[in-house]
């Protein structure tokens, strides 16, 4: 018994590094996943020129939204905004963020990131579910709220 708890012991110190790697991330680096139905959703930041965008990926439809995103440098609060897609079809999604960092607290998009928090996301998702068709499936509406970083791409 003492073996085996040493070795979830040496195990944990081992991994931790990289535990603690995708804890925090630039933002133009970050992967985020939501608190809640993390398998279902999942968001990829990245810079297109000097615009930051996210690419909202929902797994059970296959779809991707592109947003672009404005962030206030000095808040860490902003909007995303939907933009077309290559047919020209434009869902109207927008919404509020804001930043945070590990240990959750506010911060800025040139600081570590390790959490977002959409205020009205999943609200906005039913919106634009129900202007396209009167039943709502589940898990193809990302959920409001805190979403974790849980990769961070090198630079």
């Amino acid at each position: 018994m003492m073996r085996m708890r040493l070795a979830v012991l040496i195990a944990s110190l081992a991994l931790s590094p990289v535990v603690a790697e995708a804890a925090a991330c630039k933002l133009e680096h970050a992967t985020f996943r939501p608190k809640y139905a993390p398998e279902h959703f999942e968001i990829h930041s990245s810079r297109i020129g000097n615009d930051s965008v996210f690419d909202l990926i929902v797994r059970k439809t296959n779809e991707t939204f592109r947003f672009r995103v404005d962030v206030d440098g000095s808040t860490g609060e902003g909007t995303i905004t939907s933009v077309p897609d290559g047919a020209g079809h434009d869902p109207g999604i927008r919404t509020g963020f804001r930043l945070l960092d590990g240990k959750g607290l506010r911060t800025v998009p040139m600081g570590e990131i390790g959490h977002m928090s959409f205020y009205d996301l999943g609200r906005t998702f039913v919106d634009f579910r129900l202007r396209g068709r009167r039943n709502l499936e589940p898990y193809t509406s990302p959920p409001s709220g805190i979403w974790h970083v849980t990769a961070c791409r090198p630079t």
